[in-house]
Parts: C-alpha cells; sequence; structure tokens
C-alpha cells in the first residue's frame, strides 16, 4: 500500500512530522500551488476538458483544496483543517460550544470516549416540558445513550486516520436527523466516536476504541444490535468494516450491527492511487496517512483489520449502502471491494454514485449541490427504513 523507500532515504510520512513550522516560505508555497492548480483547472474547463457533471464553482474548489494533502506537514494539515471545520461550523450556525451542546454532549465508557447526539424532532412542534398530549424535546445532557430512537448511528469520522473530530459533521447528523425522521417516520441518534489519531495512536488504537463502544452500546445500554448502524466516511468507512470483521471474528456474542452507510469508503485497495485534479484526494497525501496508521510494519499492512482485501471472506457482514464520488480515485477501489462483497461474500450492497463530484461531496457544501445532500439523506433514510422494518419483522416472528 506504500511504495518502497531506498536506505537511507526519509519516507514522505518522516517528512511531513519534521517539517512542522508554519514559516512565510510555507504560505507562499501553498498559495503558488493552491493558485496553480485553480488556474490549470481553469484551463481545462474553457477548454471542455472537465467532468460533465461537474460545474465550475465545484471544481474550482475541489482544485484550490487538492494540494493541501501534498504540500502541508501533518501539524500544518491539522491547523488547516481545524480552521475549515470551524467556518463549517460557523456557517451552520453551530460555531460556539453552547450552541453544539443543544444537540451533542461528551460521554465516555470503558476504553473510548465520543458524543452523544440524540434524536430531535425538528419537524412537529416540541417542548421542554412534559404535557399532556405533548411530547418531551430530547436534552442531550438527561437522555441516556441509546434511548429515545428507532435506530442509532455508530459514526466514526474520517480524515486519513489522522485528523477528524467526532462533531465534524454535525450539521450532517442534523439534517439527516429530520429527513429521515420525514421521509421515513422513524428517528434516530448518533453516537460518534472520538477516536485516538495517528501517529501518536497508530493501529489498531482506533478499531478497539469503536469496537469497545459497540461493545459498551449492546451491554451497557441495552440497545438491540439489529437497531444499529455502522456510518463511516472515508478512513472512517474503513474502520467501519474493520470493525464488523473484528465483531464476526472476534465478538460474536455481541451480535452483528444491521448495516453499513459508508461515505467515499477508503479501502487501502491493492492497485496504485493515480492522481487527478478533480478528486481532494491525492495520492501523496494517502500515502503518508497510511504510513501514520500502520507506521509501516508488514504484519499491520497486511492486517485484516486494515484493509478488506487482506481479510479472507468477507461472509457474514451486515447489508451495506455505499456511496462514492463518481470522479474522485478511490472509486476504483471501492467499486472493487463492492463487486468482492457481493460475489465473494454474498452480501446485500447497494451503490449511490455523485457523478462529477468528488471524495466526500455529500458532507461538504463547496463541492456538492443542495440536491446532491438531498439525494444523500433520501438514500440512507430509505436504507435505515429497510433496516428498521427488518427488525420489527423479525420481533414479530
Amino acid at each position: 500500500m506504500t511504495p518502497a523507500t531506498k536506505p537511507g532515504k526519509k519516507t514522505l510520512f518522516q517528512r511531513r512530522t519534521t517539517e512542522e513550522t508554519w514559516s512565510p516560505l510555507a504560505y507562499g508555497h501553498l498559495s503558488l500551488v493552491m493558485a496553480g492548480r485553480i488556474a490549470k483547472y481553469v484551463g481545462q474547463y474553457v477548454t471542455g476538458k472537465t467532468p460533465k457533471e461537474q460545474t465550475f464553482m465545484i471544481g474550482a474548489a475541489v482544485a484550490m483544496f487538492y494540494p493541501l494533502g501534498e504540500t502541508l506537514s501533518i501539524r500544518q494539515y491539522r491547523m488547516f483543517m481545524s480552521t475549515c471545520l470551524k467556518l463549517i461550523d460557523l456557517r451552520a450556525g453551530l460555531g460556539s460550544e453552547a450552541k453544539r451542546a443543544k444537540w451533542a454532549t461528551h460521554v465516555q465508557g470503558q476504553g473510548w470516549q465520543g458524543y452523544w447526539i440524540p434524536f430531535q424532532n425538528q419537524v412537529n412542534h416540541v417542548i421542554s416540558r412534559v404535557k399532556k398530549g405533548e411530547e418531551e424535546v430530547n436534552v442531550p445532557k438527561t437522555t441516556a445513550v441509546g434511548t429515545g430512537c428507532d435506530i442509532v448511528l455508530l459514526a466514526i469520522h474520517g480524515g486519513g486516520f489522522l485528523d477528524g473530530k467526532a462533531l465534524m459533521f454535525l450539521d450532517f447528523f442534523i439534517k439527516l436527523m429530520k429527513s429521515v425522521q420525514q421521509d421515513q417516520g422513524i428517528k434516530i441518534g448518533v453516537l460518534s466516536v472520538e477516536y485516538g489519531l495517528s501517529p501518536e495512536n497508530p493501529f489498531p488504537v482506533a478499531l478497539n476504541e469503536i469496537t469497545a463502544a459497540y461493545q459498551d452500546l449492546i451491554k451497557q445500554y441495552g440497545v438491540d444490535s439489529k437497531s444499529i448502524i455502522l456510518l463511516g466516511d472515508s478512513a472512517g468507512g474503513n474502520l467501519a468494516i474493520s470493525t464488523s470483521l473484528k465483531l464476526r471474528d472476534a465478538h460474536s456474542d455481541l451480535g452483528s450491527p444491521a448495516g453499513h452507510v459508508l461515505l467515499c469508503p477508503w479501502v487501502l485497495g491493492p492497485d496504485p492511487l493515480q492522481s487527478s485534479l478533480y478528486d481532494l484526494v491525492n495520492p501523496a497525501g494517502c500515502e503518508m496517512f497510511v504510513e501514520a496508521y500502520t507506521q509501516n510494519k508488514p504484519e499491520i499492512l497486511n492486517s485484516p483489520y486494515t484493509s478488506p482485501f487482506n481479510s479472507p471472506t468477507l461472509q457474514g457482514l451486515p447489508p451495506m449502502l455505499v456511496f462514492m464520488g463518481g470522479v474522485e480515485i478511490l472509486r476504483p477501489s471501492i467499486e472493487q471491494f463492492v463487486e468482492r462483497a457481493r460475489t465473494e461474500g454474498g452480501l446485500e450492497v447497494k451503490t449511490a454514485v455523485g457523478e462529477g463530484r468528488s471524495h466526500n461531496y455529500m458532507l461538504l457544501n463547496d463541492i456538492s449541490t443542495k440536491r446532491d445532500r438531498e439525494e444523500s439523506y433520501l438514500e440512507i433514510g430509505e436504507f435505515l427504513g429497510g433496516a428498521h422494518r427488518r427488525r420489527l419483522a423479525a420481533q414479530e416472528n
């Protein structure tokens, strides 16, 4: 998954961990690279060579952010992304701790921590006190994990295993919650895990923490495994699959989750990634992420819990809904994974492709349209509704 390095030569990861400072030269270099990428995209757009479904503004935004994983050190990357996430929260009206606390509260268990986002009725008028004929608002600090909902999403964020936060897509969770209630008539709550990041916490730290959170959902909070859906984006999609494999192989007593919602999962396919001007992800950044996560140890690189392609079989995993961007460089590996899951694993897998869209398009307003996002909510809602109906049918039998 990572290219060999000549003896005595620093790997990309080693260079990225020593080049830590933001100097005027670093700012200037990044600005020039961004400007060059945008200029190149404009040239491609004017000559009609860009993907037909990718609008100019979306393509320009992708081209601007593409160089980040290619040019920044790990510390710089984290600082830059932290600023971006703060801006996303501000635009969504979630820019302060107080505003986020209305939706989520910090929770922790044995060997893990995260945030519980209980169901909130955004469709019907509700009040904060119980009155006859009216419904009580679910207050995060007083709503026990797993209660007051039909489906619990165990959410695992992306960020290349070395960045990201449990509430980085809180606005997405809020809107998804409302859409699913409107379209399917079911209530969802979200437990988003704040797992340890690489390289400080390499494999298998994140996997163990997510598995521990799943175990506590079952044993401590009494949630039925058939009402739990693992949702992961990018590297979080990888961790979602790995968690199910780990549960299947070592924790069968806990039961399998009801399904997976995988948003552009990074399955670490065996084939090398090809650079593209039209996608956020680039091979150099992925190389850095893999080395941070695996420390380039052969036993980890070949582990069935690092990449599903290393697993002898995918049989026994639950149904999946898999999203992919039409022009993202991870699409070939995602399609290989889907094909293997269907043919060798015999799994029920539904796919959704955002034509002309980049990696994680449905999570970021600047690289998607309102219609893109609404369609993703509806796709996910239909999948969750199906899982809920299967559970109810099994209970009746």
